[in-house]
This record gives C-alpha cells, sequence and structure tokens, in this order.
C-alpha cells in the first residue's frame, strides 16, 4: 500500500518523544516500511511545541502552505491518508479526495467544549473551529485511541459503524531486562508528562510533601517540559522540598526505560488523557502506577467496581480521587509500604502489557488499512 501520514510532530531521529501521538506515528511508521509499503510522514515540525500564539501562527502558515499545495499542485498517489490531529485532519482529508485515496481520521481524544480550557485562548479557538469541521466530514474510517474515545466521537454525531478502537502499545522487549535492574536505593517516585494545567503535577508535588514526614527519603524525579514549569518549582521551593524533588526537561527512550525501571512507582495526576502511554510502558518496566480515577484509567489498567466506597480496582497499579492529594499520598504509601500489595501489582502489570503490543497493534492497524481498500473497492465494483 502507498500510505501518507499528515502528524504535527515526526521526531525524525526517533530517541526524543514528548507524547503518545509521536510515538504511534512512529512506530507505525517504522512497523509499514518493514513490511515494504511505501510511507510518507509529512509534519509541521520535528519537535514539538506547547501552546502559544506564536505557535498558533505557525500551525496556521502550516496549514495553509499545505492546503495551497493539495489544492494547485500534483500529489503523490496514495491508498491511505491519515490525519492524526487537529492540525491536520482537514488537511488529510482533502489530500485523500484529491488524489482519490481512502481517507482516515486517527483520534486520540475529543476536545470539544474544553478546547480554549486546555490549549489557551488562540490555540483553544483554532482547535474548537478545527474539530467542529473535521468531525462533519465524511471520512472513509475513523480509528479511536481508546473506547472512551470512541464514545466521544459518537456522543459529538459520528456514525458509530465508522468507527473503531486501536490501542496504543509498548515494544515488550526493550523492557525484558527489567527484573535485572536494582531499584533507587531510596523510594523513588517517577511522573513524565508535559508540564501543563490539565497535568495537575502540582497535586504530586503536595502529596510528596505529606509524605515526606512518614518517608522522610522519599524523592520525586520529574520529566518534563511545559509553560507551569516556573510555577511547579516556585511550588516546590515555597514547602521546601527541593531536596526531593528532581527535574529533567527531557531524556531519551533508552534513558527514559533505565529510569522507569529503577523507579518504585510511576504517577499520573492527569485530568485529561487520551490514553496514558507511559502507564504501560511503566508496567513493562515492572513498575507499578498511581493514577487519577478517570474513565480512560479505568480502562487502560482493567478497571472492576467493586462498590461504591471501594470504587475501582485496577491491574497494575491504583487509583486515586483526582485532585485529591492527600488521597494520591495514601495510595502511594500503601504501595511503598505493603510489599505483598506491590509484589502483586508489579505481576497484574506484566500480564496486563502483553495485550497492548506494539507489533500486534500495528499489525492490527495494517490490516484495516487494507480491509478498507478492500471493502470501498469491492462496494464500488458491485
Amino acid at each position: 500500500m502507498k500510505i501518507v501520514l499528515l502528524t504535527e510532530f515526526f521526531p525524525r531521529d526517533g530517541k526524543y518523544f514528548t507524547g503518545g501521538v509521536e510515538v504511534r506515528v512512529t512506530r507505525l511508521y517504522e512497523y509499514l516500511k518493514k513490511a515494504s509499503h511505501e510511507v510518507t510522514v509529512i509534519s509541521r515540525s520535528g519537535n514539538y511545541e506547547f501552546n502559544s500564539f506564536l505557535t498558533a501562527v505557525k500551525r496556521l502558515f502550516f496549514f495553509f502552505n499545505l492546503l495551497v499545495k493539495i489544492v494547485f499542485t500534483d500529489l503523490p498517489e496514495a491508498d491511505i491518508v491519515e490525519g492524526t490531529n487537529f492540525t491536520t485532519y482537514i488537511l488529510a482529508f482533502l489530500y485523500a479526495k484529491k488524489v482519490k485515496a481512502r481517507a482516515v481520521a486517527w483520534y486520540p481524544d475529543v476536545f470539544l467544549g474544553k478546547a480554549i480550557e486546555r490549549l489557551g485562548i488562540v490555540n483553544g479557538v483554532l482547535t474548537e473551529i478545527a474539530e467542529r469541521i473535521s468531525l462533519k466530514l465524511p471520512w472513509d474510517r475513523i480509528i479511536a485511541l481508546s473506547q472512551e474515545t470512541k464514545n466521544k466521537l459518537i456522543s459529538a454525531g459520528v456514525n458509530r459503524g465508522k468507527v473503531s478502537v486501536i490501542y496504543g502499545g509498548v515494544n515488550y522487549n526493550h523492557y525484558k531486562t527489567y527484573n535485572r535492574y536494582q531499584k533507587y536505593k531510596n523510594p523513588t517516585i517517577l511522573c513524565i508528562a508535559r508540564l501543563v494545567k490539565y497535568k495537575r503535577i502540582q497535586d504530586l508535588i503536595l502529596a510528596v510533601y505529606l509524605l515526606k514526614d512518614v518517608i522522610p527519603d522519599i524523592k520525586l524525579i520529574l520529566i518534563g517540559e511545559g509553560p507551569e514549569r516556573n510555577k511547579l518549582k516556585v511550588q516546590i521551593s515555597k514547602l521546601k522540598i527541593e531536596h526531593n524533588i528532581n527535574f529533567f526537561s527531557k531524556v531519551s527512550e533508552e534513558e527514559k526505560i533505565d529510569l522507569l525501571t529503577k523507579s518504585h512507582i510511576h504517577v499520573l495526576p492527569s485530568a485529561v488523557e487520551g490514553f496514558g502511554l507511559v502507564t504501560i510502558e511503566a508496567l513493562s518496566a515492572g513498575t507499578p502506577v498511581v493514577n487519577a480515577d478517570i474513565p480512560i484509567n479505568r480502562e487502560i489498567l482493567n478497571g472492576q467496581k467493586v462498590d461504591r466506597l471501594t470504587g475501582y480496582q485496577v491491574k497494575g497499579g491504583l487509583l486515586f480521587n483526582l485532585g485529591d492529594y492527600v488521597d494520591l499520598a495514601e495510595k502511594i504509601e500503601t504501595l511503598l509500604t505493603d510489599k505483598k500489595l506491590y509484589s502483586r501489582k508489579v505481576k497484574e502489570g506484566i500480564e496486563l502489557i502483553k495485550k497492548y503490543n506494539w507489533d500486534e497493534i500495528n499489525k492490527k492497524t495494517e490490516d484495516y488499512y487494507q480491509n478498507i481498500c478492500h471493502s470501498v473497492l469491492d462496494t464500488e465494483s458491485i
């Protein structure tokens, strides 16, 4: 097949990733190339850029520049054209129609009504407009990153029959040596996340502040960049826990694996996730997770509701009440002090991630593409 992937950020070196979209596109690209398909990636930048007025200008320039090329120039043939985010959905659809290819939208999450809150006024307004247009387009198929995202798409008016769920993945072979790694001497929490408001890193910092009284040598490693960085550093300084927390802007994939395997717990306090790829990466490294109790985390971690008071029990970790840093601290302390529970969560995580193998997921995507082509061709021939 001839496949064109339109995305906003595509790290050409394949070493540094700032989010799940980049990881998914990179792993899919590598797989499809190895499977002898002709794959072209069109991206705005090789590096992720946080939302600002300048980012909005760059997005508009990229959009209209590529739009002119699509409308007025000859484009390479394609069987499948996929768009992966709000900047590229409309462009991918138009590209597909221009070359008579199948138009596919890959959807990690739905931002309708919440774009401004998450992205700021300028980028939020642009995203809101782009998404409302994109959801009205007659796509051949839409791939949702989770059942939660599929439900949101259907609620937004998308035809249920056009949406299929294909999860994100992890390359477990890169993590198989986890049992040969020693954990850090000090109890260590790791958090890999963009430093934006909806990730709620401030809750984790407050939890560490509470925990230091019962676990004085506790450490938190924060990996990420974003507009909240300075605010978080001020918060840490006011709480006088600088010696408990280390910041890193970014790390390579190998460095990330090393940190995941040596840390005791990975925490994701975020209020918004399309999937939370780092969650299954942590489980692959033999590291249990403590995540906010939001629908996507229940889904990814095979959550089962026990009762009204206990809430959801999940595989590979624990959930805490979103925004409740006291509950977060209690869940972290429980995992760090209950060795039997910790061991059970490690084993659960290793078993759970078998369903999230990149090779199988990419094969599923490849088969999905081929089925789209064949089914449409069969329909046209009748």
